[in-house]
């Protein structure tokens, strides 16, 4: 993916703040990092853009992670399981492309142990058993459904449609990355398969033929209400939207009368990327959504009748409000931010247009009321998207982000050297509080969790070397916090603790 490559040339070390400091009182904000301690770290073959997600694979009763790698030219991958406790290789899967979603668990062989299924480029999508690492089927793109297929997103798993006792399998098809960034674009499916075969069950072209990119949300406003499928259209250069469809309606190859719940703008040519994120804003117990679009805007959107809440345009902010785009793929992170009982939005969003960027943005955004608590302006890039948790106590969500930087050597301009730092921040205080700087970079979202199960927190993050290696190299980090895991983590991984993009919530 060689636009990140293109973010990270154009961005320069020296960062600047816009925070203001809220708290009279640091001592109780305080979050002490002494006590971090790297347990193993693993490298291994290509790069990686896929966030690790956790399961207990051998049975040890401590997560084991699962991650895909690879590389875009020349065309290699595959799916790793790496044993949670010591960071060996538990089985690697040669896939032949790059596979940059994230993993889910499901029993998909009936044999009661969990299996993963993982997609990514050249339609690649693969079953394949968590104990023994050996394939349980994989997506026949030779069926004849449709002519051509592309690259596949982070799924999830719905209810058994086939009758055969095992969970199936909803996800999104789209993008084609041999497209120069203004050439035109074929369509994008939402597709539902057997989770026990592969079987393809449905498949749907986009609404508005528009490409696809966005990982699918299965939503279910309320327990009285019907299960609705989200799902995003466009991209960096081609407008889109934010719709809702049915279960049925893709069974049936047909999604043309879909609700357009967020519209593009006008003239603008950006569509959706990244995945919503789905909490009750209202207090109504009725679960709502938040969407950033690729133009800068977040929006919140009631779930009764997905009339708007409030909305916020990066664009408005940025720069003293002077800046012309501000684009995002990062999903925002939810979290309790302020002392009310409604989680609020963290957001990231890099100023420039797509693949020509020069600063990043981030804010917190007051889930009550839609307006800017605290925001933050640096010479950094973020395409990972960042987490909410309690790390102190206190009863207020820190927020763990990735930010990542590039230094030029006058001998050398060519070659930059690249780097990310992962970050604490504190609404207490809003301070941030630096974990580690670390060569490569990080454009996946880190896993917190207790994985041995001792009521502490330990942290998974990765990075990769420069994305035109010839070769390429990722490398995965375990890090114990010993930090007491809170009763509830509200945003602890990529698309939520389940990564089904719906908050825990208190």
């Amino acid at each position: 993916m060689n636009k990140i490559l293109s973010i990270l040339i154009i961005v320069s070390l020296f960062t600047g703040c816009l925070g203001n400091s809220g708290s009279d009182d640091i001592n109780n904000c305080l979050i002490t990092t002494d006590d971090f301690e790297d347990i193993w770290e693993i490298s291994g073959n290509y790069n990686t853009f896929s966030s690790p997600h956790a399961a207990d694979l051998n049975g040890d009763e401590i997560l084991d992670i699962v991650i895909g790698t690879g590389m875009e030219i020349p065309a290699k991958g595959s799916i790793i399981a790496i044993n949670g406790e010591n960071g060996n290789v538990l089985w690697e899967f040669d896939t032949g492309q790059e596979m940059f979603s994230s993993a889910q668990f499901e029993d998909l062989d009936g044999d009661g142990e969990l299996d993963v299924i993982l997609g990514g480029r050249g339609h690649q999508l693969k079953a394949i058993d968590g104990q023994s690492g050996d394939l349980i089927w994989s997506f026949d793109s030779n069926n004849s459904e449709r002519g051509k297929w592309f690259q596949f997103y982070t799924g999830q798993f719905i209810n058994d449609i086939d009758d055969d006792g095992i969970a199936d399998w909803l996800t999104s098809n789209g993008g084609d990355p041999t497209k120069a960034p203004n050439d035109d674009r074929e369509n994008g499916y939402l597709m539902i398969l057997s989770g026990g075969s592969g079987e393809l069950l449905g498949v749907a072209d986009t609404p508005d033929n528009m490409e696809t990119y966005m990982s699918p949300i299965v939503y279910k406003p309320h327990s009285s209400m019907e299960t609705q499928i989200l799902f995003g259209t466009g991209g960096e250069t081609w407008h889109g939207s934010l719709w809702s469809t049915s279960i049925e309606a893709i069974l049936n190859g047909d999604i043309s009368n879909a609700t357009e719940i967020v519209s593009p703008i006008n003239n603008v040519e950006k569509g959706l990327i990244s995945t919503p994120t789905i909490l009750d804003l209202t207090n109504d117990q009725i679960l709502d959504i938040v969407v950033t679009m690729f133009d800068g805007r977040t929006i919140a959107i009631n779930g009764i009748d997905f009339s708007i809440i409030w909305e916020v345009d990066a664009k408005e902010y940025a720069e003293n409000g002077t800046a012309q785009n501000t684009e995002t793929w990062a999903t925002p992170a939810a979290g309790y931010f302020t002392q009310d009982s409604t989680p609020d939005i963290f957001v990231h969003y890099i100023i420039g247009e797509w693949p020509q960027y020069t600063s990043f943005w981030t804010a917190q955004i007051d889930g009550l009321t839609g307006t800017i608590s605290w925001m933050e302006e640096t010479k950094h890039i973020s395409a990972a998207s960042p987490l909410a948790i309690d790390l102190n106590g206190d009863n207020l969500d820190e927020v763990i982000m990735i930010r990542g930087m590039v230094e030029f050597n006058e001998n050398e301009p060519n070659n930059p050297e690249l780097s990310h730092e992962v970050l604490i921040w504190n609404p207490c205080d809003n301070s941030n509080s630096l974990i580690f700087n670390r060569a490569g970079i990080s454009v996946a979202s880190p896993l917190i969790v207790d994985m041995d199960g001792d009521g502490d927190l330990e942290m998974i993050t990765t990075s990769s070397s420069s994305f035109d290696s010839p070769t390429g190299t990722w490398k995965m980090y375990r890090t114990d916090l010993n930090i007491p895991s809170p009763s509830i983590i509200t945003w602890g991984a990529y698309m939520g603790n389940n990564y089904d993009g719906i908050v825990t919530t208190r």
